[in-house]
């Protein structure tokens, strides 16, 4: 039976850190909270052209949009997400959709997002992404029927 001293076990303790720190490092941490608490992450929506859109619940034209939003999400020319500007709980989250019939998906941005996109300074700010997740246009402002229609064919242009 061969003895291991106390240094040689806190050596393998170490190393098996490391191993367990870098490939936890491989994998990249997911953007967003979905309002079920669950991780998202964009590349989730690779292979199609992504509308990202910040609303806020105290914005009239955030709240006016998103009924086009909800409808070019069922089209599936491209997905649609909505971020919450404001830090939210998940649990508000899921109230939100609740009140206002909202089935695209709600989401919030981690702290450590690394995204294609700068935070915003206005509401509401949209983004459209291409289907490998680089940054297309942005849009500051309500979309209307008009805008949906020109970033339907850009999303089809850039596919």
């Amino acid at each position: 039976m061969v003895r291991v001293s106390g240094r040689a076990k806190e050596m393998k303790r170490i190393c098996w850190l490391i191993v367990a720190g870098l490939l936890s490092a491989c994998t990249p941490a997911p953007e967003f909270t979905n309002g079920q608490g669950q991780p998202v992450a964009l590349a989730q929506f690779a292979g199609k052209p992504l509308l990202v859109n910040y609303f806020a619940p105290w914005c009239a034209p955030c709240l006016r949009e998103l009924p086009l939003l909800e409808a070019l999400a069922q089209e599936g020319a491209l997905a649609v997400v909505a971020i919450h500007y404001d830090p939210a709980t998940p649990a508000e989250l899921a109230a939100l959709a609740s009140r206002y019939r909202i089935s695209l998906p709600l989401l919030i941005a981690n702290d450590t997002a690394s995204l294609p996109f700068p935070h915003p300074t206005g509401l509401p700010t949209s983004y459209l992404l291409d289907a490998e997740g680089k940054l297309q246009q942005t849009i500051v402002g309500e979309l209307d029927a008009q805008q949906i229609a020109t970033l339907k064919a850009q999303a089809a242009a850039v596919r």
